[in-house]
């Protein structure tokens, strides 16, 4: 029955609002997690046993380690399960018993405290993972590495990253509760989407949280043409797949001093501009340029920021002439 009921609940994806109730403990364990939703946890202990004592009542006290705990509640004699409630998604506490007893039959008041055992690993169920962003794009290598925010009490997180059309172009899982990963053999001319979710495991049983909102990775166009003459510069890039549009900057200093000269769509691959900062464009000028991707996705408009530069004098231009931020 325990293996069944295992292999029903593995890889479960549990809602937020859901309980989960877990296969027994080793019998060897004292204090158990026997459920968990993503605001509460359940444990189970073991009664004392003794000829000549009797439990009055059970103290559950819940902190962070075995020096910083806090009083929950207290409960009658027969109980030997609760539900510790009002805590935060994807959280791992410490928990202990504690239970006073007197002597059987004895018509004295006095009681005693003794400890009923303890646990490290009282898990709520994951939340919601947040913060999925980009972490570093390496245009020349075809890869970024993704990052998010950590879940305190994750084993790990599964992610899929798909590209503009929708398609899977990979998926996999963390280990441990490192959060972040690298994905190879990209194209720049895509725009990729990321969603991570948490899991914990909770006595053996792998319960995964909610996916993120997806993460938008996407590098800058890369130039492929800058030209001046007749006082016009006429500036070509390769276009980004799933792009909404691109922003065009210029400077006539390598790594500052830029302005945006240019917005456009994303059917767009080049501009022609006549004056940078209310002067006319000069062939005898050395001009900085690079594009950066947009990506609007409801109200929000991601950028692609900057990584590279590409610069130009006259019709003197290389595409492989370029310079690091």
């Amino acid at each position: 029955m325990r293996k069944s009921l295992k292999n029903v609940l593995k890889g479960c994806l549990v809602a937020a609002a859901a309980f989960l109730m877990l296969p027994g403990a080793k019998a060897q364990a004292s204090v158990v997690q026997t459920g968990a939703t993503t605001n509460s946890a359940t444990i189970r202990w073991d009664a004392p046993s003794s000829t000549y004592s009797e439990v009055t009542q059970y103290q559950v006290y819940v902190g962070t380690d075995y020096q910083n705990t806090a009083l929950y509640r207290t409960f009658p004699a027969n109980t030997t399960s609760c539900t510790i409630t009002g805590l935060s998604a994807g959280v791992k506490k410490y928990v202990k018993i504690e239970y006073t007893y007197r002597s059987k039959g004895s018509t004295s008041t006095k009681t005693y405290t003794s400890s009923a055992g303890s646990t490290y690993d009282v898990k709520t169920l994951p939340g919601k993972v947040t913060g999925v962003k980009q972490d570093r794009w390496y245009y020349f290598a075809l890869s970024f590495y993704a990052t998010w925010n950590k879940i305190e009490a994750a084993d790990g997180y599964e992610y899929v990253v798909r590209t503009n059309t929708g398609k899977v172009f990979k998926k996999g899982e963390t280990g441990y509760n490192w959060n972040q990963f690298s994905v190879n053999k990209i194209s720049n001319e895509i725009i990729y989407t990321v969603q991570v979710r948490a899991y914990t495991k909770i006595n053996g049983v792998k319960c995964y949280g909610e996916w993120s909102d997806p993460g938008y990775f996407f590098t800058q166009p890369r130039i492929t043409s800058i030209r001046v003459a007749n006082k016009k510069m006429t500036i070509k890039w390769n276009k980004v797949a799933g792009a909404t549009g691109y922003n065009i900057y210029v400077s006539t200093k390598p790594r500052s001093g830029y302005k945006k000269v240019k917005s456009v769509g994303k059917s767009k691959s080049s501009v022609t501009i006549t004056k940078f900062k209310g002067k006319k464009i000069s062939a005898k000028k050395t001009y900085y340029v690079y594009v950066a991707t947009k990506k609007k996705v409801g109200k929000t408009t991601y950028t692609s920021g900057k990584l590279y530069y590409w610069n130009c004098k006259g019709t003197k231009f290389n595409s492989s002439n370029f310079g690091y931020f």
